[in-house]
Order: structure tokens, then sequence, then C-alpha cells
């Protein structure tokens, strides 16, 4: 704020000698200078004025006047707002707003190299170059090796549509191929590497499923996954189906088979022990879920022996 200067004002008449005359008018900061200097004089003159009838209290055994008191705290409060005010007029809006739009940026280092501005191609060949150009440290070197052998085993829909994520030892790295909708993570956490993958949709989950253990509380785990990720409809009928069915199966049959189901253009294999029963489940040219046991030795009596 810019301080305004005295300037004479034409405009008082005088009327004896009929005449204008200039009346001058002080700038803004007199002003609180001179109001300043009266509040300065009014609280000195109360506070000695306080310590005169304080004194005299004291003797007399009186308490102090609280009006007074009250007038003293509202003196002082006055005093310091208009100081306030002629600080902040001085100062500039600087001292208001002392943040603005000024805001510090605080940078913290990370252990190891930063993220590539550009992230590499995920393949193989990529990931056995990035490993052999790090430094040696036992940390990449197992998140490298563990990188490599996962991905190499992934179905074709994960390698040509993922997005892989590595973070070990303070260093992270970034392989892409594809519109990379398929997640994989590869950390190191107290000494162990752990590699994760998250699927874009069902296809994706259908394609890395490997053999399952075959068991009820698996074939729930898969039917649940495929339900949560909007799978196709018909290999879920054809897993309920399943679930329904394989639990009345004797435990000769049970703990001893090779568990296929093929609906929906997908195949889904579960496997307990050898396999040496085959359980086949699909659907016919009638359009009717079949649930088919080829049971073998034992299981084969066991089953004719079953009540239905």
């Amino acid at each position: 704020m810019e301080e305004e200067n005295d300037f004479p004002e034409p405009f008082l008449l005088d009327e004896e000698a009929n005449e204008f005359r200039p009346v001058y008018r002080p700038s803004y900061l007199k002003k609180i200078w001179r109001l300043l200097l009266q509040q300065s004089t009014m609280l000195r003159h109360n506070i000695n004025s306080g310590i005169r009838n304080t004194v005299s209290c004291l003797f007399r055994n009186y308490p102090m006047n609280l009006p007074f008191i009250r007038s003293l705290n509202l003196a002082f409060i006055l005093v310091l707002l208009v100081l306030i005010l002629l600080l902040l007029n001085v100062i500039g809006p600087g001292i208001r707003y002392p943040f603005g739009n000024h805001v510090a940026t605080i940078v913290v280092p990370i252990k190891g190299d930063n993220t590539e501005t550009v992230p590499k191609d995920l393949t193989v060949t990529v990931l056995l170059e990035a490993k052999n150009s790090e430094p040696f440290c036992e940390a990449m070197k197992t998140c490298f090796d563990t990188a490599v052998n996962k991905f190499r085993s992934e179905p074709p829909i994960v390698k040509e549509n993922a997005k892989m994520i590595l973070e070990c030892n303070g260093t992270r790295k970034e392989f892409v191929s594809g519109k990379g909708e398929n997640y994989i993570e590869v950390f190191w956490v107290d000494g162990q590497t752990h590699y994760t993958v998250k699927e874009a949709n069902s296809q994706v989950y259908v394609a890395r499923l490997e053999s399952q253990p075959l068991n009820l509380g698996s074939l729930l785990n898969v039917y649940q996954q495929l339900v949560s990720l909007e799978g196709s409809e018909e290999l879920r009928h054809c897993l309920n189906k399943t679930i329904e069915k394989f639990p009345k199966e004797p435990h000769a049959v049970q703990d001893d088979a090779i568990l296929k189901v093929s609906c929906g253009g997908s195949n889904v294999t579960f496997h307990s022990e050898a396999g040496k029963n085959e359980i086949n489940v699909y659907k016919d040219s009638q359009g009717e879920i079949v649930f088919n046991v080829k049971a073998k030795g034992w299981a084969w009596w066991a089953r004719l022996f079953r009540k239905h």
C-alpha cells in the first residue's frame, strides 16, 4: 500500500474573509500514529492511576476496581491491534500470506536407481540384459532371476499385455508389453522375493490356472474368482455342477483323480495324488452339463456300492 501524502483541499469557507482556505488532510499512517500516541498516553495515565489505587487498596484491604481492570484490558488490546495493523501495512501482503504460491519442494533421495523415464520392453531377453547391466547385488540378482523364471512360464495372453514393476534394494525398474493391462510386481521383503500377478480379466485368470489341487476348497476358490472377475457364465455353471457332484464321490475317487472342466471354450484342471481316476465335466450336444467319472480298481467298487 502506498502512503498518501498530505495535501491541501480548498473546501473550507472562511466566513470572516468570505473565501476558501486550504485544509490539510493527514495521511493514513499519520492518523494511526496519532491514535497510537493518544492511546499510549491514556494507557500510561490509567496505569499510574491504577498503581496509586492499588497501593491504597492494599493498605485499606479493599479489592481493586473491576471497571478499571476491564478498561485497562481493552486499552491494551486496542493498542496491540493498532500495532499489528501498522506492521501489516508497512511490511506488505507477504507477511499475511507467508506461504502464497511458493511451496517448498522436499526431495527425498532414493537408494539405487530411479525409475526410467521410458519403461523398457517386457521380454525375457530384455530382463536378462537388465540383470547383467546392474551392479552386482544379491537382492537384485535374486529379484531378476525370479522375474525371468516366472515370466518365462506365463501364458502368451499375459506376456503380450503386461506391466512389470521390479523393486529391490531401493531400485525400481519398469517393463511394459502391449497395453500393460496385466500388472506384475516383483519385490524383495525380509530376504524373500515375491512375484504377484493381478489379472486383467477372467480369461487371463483361467489361462494362468495351472493344475489346481483337487478338493472342495480349491473348487470353491476358483468359482469365486470367476464370479468376481465376471468370467464365462458357462464355465461357472459347469464349476457349480462340479461343486455339487464331487463331494458325493467316494474318498477312493476324490483322493486319487484328475478332474477336467471344459466349458465355455476354457479348460480348468484339478489334480490329486497320481490322478488314477478321471473325471470330465462338459456340456453335451443338448446343452446339458455332464459329470462323467471313470474309476479304476478299488475306486470302481467303491462307486458301485455307494449309497445314492
